[in-house]
């Protein structure tokens, strides 16, 4: 029996692999896709503004509003964008250099990020690499880019604070795409500042949860996830018919079998969890992978499932031999 619970150890432990394999392809896959947003998440919020206010006063009034964690990007155009942020930026695919700081949102001096397609157009005297705007030259403090072709790599990024915005413009003349976790909290603040009740999401959203877009774009990963837990109630249906079989526990009085029943299934219980979180590590170290605390405590919540069904198949009673 000691093989036979070996051999469904290895295929748990198999199928969170392929589970992690799944979930990294999908992870990929949304990376590629924000970077090709900027790196703005498929939760920010289109504003299209027809107001005259301009960049600065608006900075000034979101500054004003004490609003947090958040990043706004005004598009002047598809390569172009100025950035305003406070808290925690997303992760950004570095070249060279560095990204805008939470001091580079306080200083009247603008600086530049720019992406790796974009080099030849700057300035580069010496070591300092500069952006030419309007006749005025601005120090380019990171390249930002990855191995594969994205938009992130055309665009040229200039950071704004409430002191400085560099060409001010009104918010008409802009696209405002704003990202952060606390949005739908702040979304009517949002809107008052920008002077606009219409919004849009960067992923349509036609679902009160997630939209269309992203069920169609995650159907795979779903389905396959699905497959491999049904293969799991299986390999948990085998391990239960290993248990049954098991003659030690012919002859057992009631009282004997119901601490049998208990004990089997905390044994099943210790050989899942510990497959899962052997096959979670495994999947940890060599896949790329987003959200893994999420990954974790649904990989337990399918383990206690599993384990609540290997109790149940296990018979409640036996007669007792006489």
């Amino acid at each position: 029996m000691r093989l036979k619970k070996i051999i469904l150890d290895c295929l748990l432990v198999g199928l969170t692999v392929l589970g992690m394999l799944t979930i990294s392809q999908r992870a990929k896959t949304n990376y590629s896709q924000r970077l090709n947003h900027n790196s703005l998440s498929e939760n920010a919020v289109i504003f299209n503004s027809k107001s005259q206010q301009s960049i600065q006063k608006t900075i000034q009034k979101i500054d004003a509003a004490k609003l947090s964690h958040f990043q706004i990007q005004f598009n002047v155009d598809s390569r172009f964008s100025y950035v305003y942020a406070k808290g925690k930026l997303s992760s950004v695919p570095l070249k060279d250099g560095r990204f805008f700081s939470s001091y580079d949102f306080k200083s009247q001096i603008p600086v530049v990020v720019a992406g790796q397609s974009r080099l030849a157009e700057l300035y580069k005297p010496a070591s300092q690499a500069y952006y030419q705007d309007h006749g005025r030259y601005l120090s380019v403090i990171g390249v930002v880019g990855t191995n594969q072709t994205t938009t992130l790599d055309q665009h040229i990024f200039v950071s704004t604070s409430p002191e400085f915005v560099l060409n001010d413009r009104p918010l008409n003349k802009v696209t405002v795409l704003v990202d952060g976790p606390q949005m739908g909290a702040h979304l009517k603040t949002y809107q008052k500042i920008f002077k606009t009740t219409k919004h849009s999401y960067l992923t349509p959203k036609t679902t009160p949860l997630v939209g269309v877009n992203w069920l169609r774009q995650n159907a795979g990963v779903i389905a396959v996830i699905a497959v491999l837990v049904i293969i799991a109630v299986g390999f948990t249906y085998l391990f239960s018919q290993v248990i049954n079989g098991y003659h030690a526990q012919k002859g057992l009085s009631t009282g004997l079998y119901r601490k049998f029943r208990v004990a089997q299934t905390q044994i099943f219980a210790l050989h899942l969890v510990v497959s899962s979180i052997i096959g979670f590590s495994i999947g940890s170290w060599f896949f790329y992978l987003t959200g893994r605390t999420a990954i974790f405590i649904g990989l337990m919540i399918i383990d206690l499932i599993l384990i609540g069904i290997f109790y149940y198949l296990i018979p409640k009673g036996r007669k007792t031999t006489h």
